[in-house]
């Protein structure tokens, strides 16, 4: 597998805590759209050899946050309160994954998003959830 920079992905902005331990995580704008990817390492394996669930589940949440900032702005602070997730596919070691995410409402206090992960041959899991923002009634 290529080094995803190779491929015009470049580090991903906020990745402090739990999210630096599970990635890295990388970004590239793609036409109106910015695309997430990781790449899949043995340490995210589960003892059945496929990507765990824990795995899928952070790279979905942290895509879609951030995609959540790509419509409203980086400096908005939110928080997940709710995620819905359908795991469609297992992803396997040195496995390039891709996510994608969007806001489909927003009102005042809570944003409304939905996202999926991907690799180049078929969907891995689908996301949906309720995001907080922070500061709002």
């Amino acid at each position: 597998m290529s080094n995803l920079t190779d491929l015009g992905f470049q580090l991903c902005a906020q990745q402090q805590g739990f999210s630096d331990h599970v990635g890295p995580f990388y970004e590239k704008s793609d036409g109106d759209q910015v695309i997430r990817s990781m790449l899949i390492k043995s340490h995210h394996l589960n003892p059945e050899g496929v990507v765990h669930g824990g795995v899928l589940l952070t790279f979905a949440d942290y895509a879609v946050y951030r995609a959540i900032g790509d419509e409203i702005g980086h400096d908005i602070k939110f928080a997940t309160i709710n995620l819905n997730t359908n795991f469609i596919s297992a992803a396997k070691d040195n496995e390039q994954l891709f996510a994608k995410g969007s806001i489909i409402r927003k009102t005042k206090s809570v944003i409304f998003a939905e996202g999926r992960i991907f690799n180049k041959q078929k969907s891995i899991l689908q996301i949906s959830g309720i995001w907080k923002i922070i500061g709002a009634n």
